[in-house]
């Protein structure tokens, strides 16, 4: 199924999938497509795949990309059971297999994406997961800003328990705090960063203008 994104979240969608946190590129042979292959290796989009695993066409004379699903865009590895901690924040879906006992965005090096279509949970718990998935076959840059360097897709979910209840909504000054704390340590992309690397785009709807 195709993921279809139109008007000016194409262009902030293309702008995260080209410039992310992370320090790992995905490889143009992790790609299933020769032409998405192409497209990796060159650097630029050619007519009707702007990037990897991406389809412009026109509908209603509006500029749509259709995206694959991650598992029909790259290699992946067989299917196993996995078992680990999952940390279900908002914007971000971080695995980390036993024998982990704890998960943020912090603990690991390389982090895991967790692919959860099939598993619902409360935006800042953790929990304790067991299922069947595949993770991604080659190291890259996967999830939520490319800040991931692999990625596990759920095939089956097996048991699931909340050991860590979502935390308290954050007050304004807890919220300035996280902020400065993420740019400390470089996890952060400000709009500030964003507006200087493309000064055409037009961020005016976004509310973090730091």
């Amino acid at each position: 199924m195709l993921q279809k994104f139109s008007g000016a979240l194409v262009v902030i969608v293309g702008v995260v999938s080209c410039f992310t946190a992370s320090a790992q590129e995905t490889p143009p042979e992790a790609y299933i497509d020769p032409v998405d292959r192409q497209v990796a290796e060159s650097g630029e989009g050619i007519a009707g795949r702007p990037y990897p695993c991406a389809v412009e066409e026109m509908e209603d004379g509006d500029a749509v990309i259709s995206f694959l699903p991650i598992d029909e865009c790259v290699k992946m590895l067989p299917a196993e059971e996995w078992h680990g901690l999952w940390r279900n924040d908002f914007e971000g879906s971080q695995f980390c297999a036993r024998p982990a006992e704890m998960c943020h965005f912090d603990s690991v090096e390389d982090r895991v994406w967790l692919e959860t279509r099939l598993m619902q949970g409360e935006v800042g718990a953790l929990y304790e997961v067991r299922f069947i998935g595949r993770r991604t076959m080659f190291k890259g840059s996967y999830g939520h800003m490319g800040a991931s360097a692999h990625l596990i897709v759920v095939d089956r979910p097996i048991s699931m328990k909340m050991v860590e209840a979502p935390p308290p909504p954050m007050s304004k000054a807890e919220a300035d705090a996280e902020w400065d704390r993420c740019e400390r340590a470089g996890n952060c992309i400000s709009i500030k960063e964003l507006k200087r690397l493309h000064p055409a785009l037009d961020f005016s709807g976004t509310t973090a203008n730091r």
